[in-house]
């Protein structure tokens, strides 16, 4: 029982030594914090390409239009978002999105990542 759990234990922490994928390392993790309406906020803190250039997938499916108005993603959502670089932010980048059809991405069962 005890050599099972720690060969468990060993097993899991060297799956941290492997290094991610891109598509890993992009994927959004965590908690996506409601802004307002339709808008969830999520910080970055190192994001590789221009912003402009962003590119965000739900699962396979890319969102869109990209670098669209605060109040229009609120307002309108349907997978709508904007990636910028806020000054006052310890992580610096913040990716503001909704998802395709309004739905909480934190409850909706999708995976979200930005390329």
């Amino acid at each position: 029982m005890i050599g099972s759990t720690l060969f468990a234990l060993a097993s899991s922490s060297f799956l941290y030594l492997i290094p991610p994928t891109p598509i890993e390392h992009h994927r959004i993790r965590g908690m996506m914090r409601h802004y307002q309406g339709h808008a969830y906020l999520v910080p970055f803190k190192h994001f590789d390409s221009p912003l402009k250039h962003a590119h965000l997938y739900e699962d396979d499916r890319l969102l869109g239009p990209a670098n669209t108005p605060q109040q229009e993603i609120i307002d309108k959502g349907a997978g709508r978002f904007w990636l910028y670089r806020d000054e006052g932010n310890y992580f610096g980048s913040v990716l503001m999105f909704s998802s395709s059809d309004n739905t909480d991405p934190n409850t909706n069962g999708r995976k979200y990542r930005i390329e």
